[in-house]
This record gives C-alpha cells, structure tokens and sequence, in this order.
C-alpha cells in the first residue's frame, strides 16, 4: 500500500488528533443494514449528516439502476450548503460497522466529482468512541456559503473509472475481472425467476468479507490476498457492481488502497436485471478459493 493510496484511509485515533483541521460527513446507508437500537448516542461533534440517497446519488432514470450517480455540480452544491470547500480535508463515517460501504460510495461519488482529500474513517463512530473521540451534536442545518478555497477541476473524476454501458460491463466480465459484490444467494438467483444470477462470467466478491469482526478493513496484506484469488491484480480490466453501486463502492475503494483500478458499474444489477435483452447467469461460478496461497502470485 503506498503513501498515497493509504491516505484514503485513515485509523480513528489519527483521525482524532487531526480533528481540528477535518470536516467529517457522517453517511447513512440508504436501507437499514443492522437491526436494533443504534448503540452509539449522538455523533462526531459538529459532523455533516448525510445519506447516500439523497446526498450520493441522483434521480433514477428508466434506464437507470436505483441510485445513479448524481450530476458533480449537485454535489458540490450539497456540500457547499455546509460551507464545505473542494480541497478541505473531509474525513467520511458510518455509526455502524456493517455500514462501511456506505463511506466508500460517499468517498467514490465525492473523488469523482473532483473532491481532493477524501478519506474514510476506518471502523467508523465504533472505532472513533474505542480511540476516546467524543460524541455530541452534528451540524444540523445547512448554512450556503462561499467556496473558500479553489474551485472544481473542471471536467475531472478523481481517477474514478466508471462503467456505464452493458458493452463495457460485458467486456471486463469475458476479457478482465467482473466482480459481484452481493449476498452468494443474489449472485446464485432464483431457479423460478430467470431475471435473478449476476452478470455471466462474474466472480463472486462479497463486500463484507472485507470488514473484519471488529469493523476495521482488513489489513493490506489480507486484501491482496483476497483480491489475488479472484483474478483481480493486475494490468487487466477490473469492475465491480452490486444491487446499486453501494456495496461494490467498497471494492473499488480497497483495491485503491492497494494501487489496483477497479471500474465501478454504478447502475448495477438493479439496471441490469431489468433489461430483458441482457443475458443472466445463474448458478455458482468455479474460482480459486480464498485460502490459496497467492503470496508468490
């Protein structure tokens, strides 16, 4: 993991002592992913709540999947309601582990909209309060204000690649790594509904075999590993969607910190699916297990 890629993470106690020179934006998940109370009162002091749906995602289209990306300048309208700048340090969480994907859609959605210090808080509010952050109130209301420093690149995405056609799709799935981001029961489908399966030729990847049980993103070492066994390192094309382009964002986000280029196909299977023209694969694809030793590949 190099200097640079690591950036876009950043451990909580780090996170912390840096507090005075972040904005930190706490994103919701646009379901609920966790049943229960939520165990954590209150938030980082004075963070940006936000949501993916209605902050990180634009208006389903026809043609579109459920959350499209949204237009770049809308995001930089959203954030400079808050009085928010493109080059602040913004600093990304969720109030629950099983929430990180929802952090790295926020981080893919801001990048690509030109965003230039984007960084994710590793474990999120859990870890935060485990580092002795403090919690209180978030910045409610949203205050316009001017940019106060630089303004969009114009015409840039951050390094973002973004799958947009079902021709692109279906090229990285027979010539590079497609990977599928869902449940293995999305990815099997149905046997009574034929528009059920993933793309043909796609890997099963599931997004929360990243996340180790104490929340925090596996080790660099552990997701080289992990994206070794699916074909996923490497001068190839690589991709990546889900149901909406959420739990997918968080393979595109540690293959980054890894130095590999993952395309995120935003629409996803909820585009996907609808189209009765595409054609779906059932069933569970051969690939190499996860336990293969690739340290020498």
């Amino acid at each position: 993991m190099t200097a640079a890629a690591a950036s876009a993470l950043v451990k909580a106690r780090t996170a912390y002592v840096e507090r005075a020179h972040s904005v930190f934006i706490e994103v919701a998940p646009w379901r609920v992913m966790a049943p229960g109370p939520d165990p954590i009162q209150g938030s980082i002091p004075g963070a940006i709540r936000t949501s993916v749906k209605s902050d990180f995602a634009g208006r389903p289209t026809a043609g579109s999947g459920h959350l499209p990306l949204p237009e770049r300048t809308a995001v930089h309208a959203t954030l400079l309601a808050y009085g928010v700048s493109p080059v602040d340090d913004l600093v990304l969480y969720t109030r629950r582990i099983e929430e990180l994907s929802s952090a790295a859609r926020a981080w893919f959605v801001l990048t690509w909209a030109g965003f230039r210090s984007v960084r994710v808080l590793d474990g999120g509010l859990p870890a935060w309060t485990r580092a002795g952050g403090p919690t209180g109130d978030p910045r409610e209301t949203r205050q316009p204000a001017p940019v106060r420093d630089g303004t969009p690149p114009a015409g840039g995405n951050g390094g973002r690649h973004v799958l947009t056609t079902a021709a692109e799709v279906l090229e990285v799935a027979d010539y590079g790594t497609l990977l599928d981001s869902r449940p293995l029961s999305a990815y099997n489908g149905a046997l009574d509904d034929p528009r059920t399966g993933h793309v043909p030729h796609a890997i099963h990847a599931h997004s929360a075999e990243l996340v180790a049980s104490d929340g925090l993103l596996r080790s660099p070492t552990e997701l080289r590993k992990w994206f070794l066994s699916r074909r996923a390192i490497g001068g190839h094309g690589v991709g990546a969607y889900c149901g909406g382009g959420v739990s997918s964002a968080l393979l595109v986000f540690a293959g980054a910190l890894l130095g590999q280029r993952v395309g995120l196909y935003v629409d996803s299977w909820s585009a996907w699916a609808r189209d009765g023209l595409l054609p779906v694969e059932r069933g569970t694809a051969v690939t190499r297990s996860s336990a293969v030793d690739t340290d020498c590949v």
